[in-house]
């Protein structure tokens, strides 16, 4: 009896020290998965800014717009596409705001010089924003972005207008301006949300929300149906709609349905579950940023890659600093540091229907992972996929996450094999 619960100690030893050991090696990738890539930058070099869209008359855009930059890092799509959509109108006027002057990082890799800082909204120097727009950013209760915090609840204590993008509202809430009001964020988010804001009323399933002067939005691409009800509210539904037919946005018109599934993780996203667990040995593909590149044209790359987790990105351009079609100066490492990977042009690829943006760099990455990765991909950014073709890449490339799958179950039966081995050893050793 004695040998029995001997050998079931063992047993159940051994499975402990397995699960635990392939549980250190999913926690050690996720963390690993969750570092954001920053650009090769120099705080102290110098920064070049062109400001044209902030130096138009006053009579042709008296709508002003801050677009806050984090300091702990920001979601490139929550940051460029409303850029583009506003300053798609002579209507706004648009800069971008943050907390210091030096370059505030991207997710992806690419930098954004900021053209004002909070102080100099608060002293006048730059204009007193109708709208802020608060995208996502890594920290948002933490002490990098208490100066975010208090610029967001200033300007709307002030009057402003805010537009919170995809996890922005999570920057919203921390500030307090939320409290008492309805709300929604990226899907993924509002579970934790209603534990940790249970002031707000948190709703799924609608691409924005609007409470008096405060919009919030679904999931990143839904940033775009929720900037042009914006515009819509304060320069007029006919100018929402020309700004909607140039950024195309699929499916879209002013009226119709803000419903949207309500989606959850499920098995349809092992492969990018896979790939966040087993981030190791990740490609890397390098996107150049030409000069004059559109914004949403120069985040979509980036945006889908990063959700894919599927491969890693490199941000460069031919100096190391590029302006946007509409006056964003962006740093960036330069075009030839790394001549060992695969380099993709912002603004270069068509998706099959004709269109670039997120359905170009969609269809890029079905070709270059999988095309279950790329629908999983696709609901993460709630864009819908209708007009893309998605085709799947081959074999090798989409089974390095199995691969190391595989591998780390082997160590972790390894692990969990010591136990035993040891017994041996001491067993042999016995007189």
């Amino acid at each position: 009896m004695a040998r029995i619960f001997r050998r079931i100690g063992m047993i159940a030893l051994s499975a402990v020290i397995a699960v635990v050991s392939f549980a250190a090696i999913v926690v050690a990738g996720i963390v690993q998965s969750g570092q954001p890539s920053s650009a090769a930058i120099s705080p102290s070099e110098p920064v070049p800014i062109t400001a044209q869209h902030v130096a138009a008359p006053a009579e042709l855009r008296p709508l002003v717009v801050a677009v806050v930059l984090g300091q702990s890092g920001t979601d490139a799509a929550d940051a460029l596409a409303p850029y583009e959509v506003l300053t798609s109108s002579p209507a706004f006027t648009v800069y971008t705001v943050a907390a210091a002057t030096q370059p505030a990082a991207l997710d992806g890799g690419m930098a954004i010089a900021p053209d004002h800082t909070f102080a100099d909204v608060e002293s006048g120097a730059a204009p007193a924003p109708d709208l802020i727009v608060v995208p996502a950013v890594n920290l948002p209760d933490g002490p990098e972005e208490q100066a975010a915090r208090e610029f967001i609840a200033t300007r709307y204590a002030a009057g402003a207008r805010v537009l919170g993008i995809c996890a922005g509202s999570r920057l919203l809430a921390a500030s307090g301006i939320l409290d008492g009001s309805t709300a929604t964020s990226h899907w993924s988010r509002i579970g934790a949300l209603e534990e940790s804001r249970p002031a707000v009323t948190w709703v799924r399933g609608e691409r924005y929300v609007q409470d008096g002067r405060i919009t919030t939005t679904g999931g990143v691409t839904s940033g775009i149906p929720g900037t042009l009800k914006v515009i819509a509210d304060m320069a007029g539904p006919a100018e929402a709609t020309r700004v909607g037919s140039e950024v195309a946005y699929p499916g879209w018109s002013l009226d119709g349905p803000t419903r949207m599934p309500a989606q959850s993780f499920g098995t349809e996203d092992a492969g990018v579950l896979l790939n966040t667990a087993f981030p190791w040995s990740r490609p890397t593909i390098t996107v150049e940023l030409p000069e004059g590149v559109g914004e949403i044209d120069a985040a979509a790359l980036f945006e889908v890659y990063t959700y894919s987790q599927a491969v890693s990105t490199n941000a460069v351009s031919a100096t190391g600093t590029v302006h946007t079609r509409h006056g964003l100066t962006i740093r960036t490492g330069r075009t030839g540091e790394d001549t060992d990977t695969a380099t993709l042009v912002a603004g270069s690829l068509v998706g099959r229907a004709g269109f670039g943006g997120f359905d170009a760099a969609i269809e890029q990455l079905a070709r270059t992972t999988s095309r279950e990765i790329a629908v999983s991909v696709g609901k993460m950014l709630e864009y819908p996929l209708d007009r893309t073709t998605l085709s799947d890449a081959p074999a090798p490339d989409s089974w390095r996450a199995p691969a190391l799958l595989a591998t780390a179950v082997l160590l972790a039966a390894a692990f969990g094999g010591i136990p035993w081995a040891v017994r041996r050893t001491a067993v042999r050793r016995r007189p």
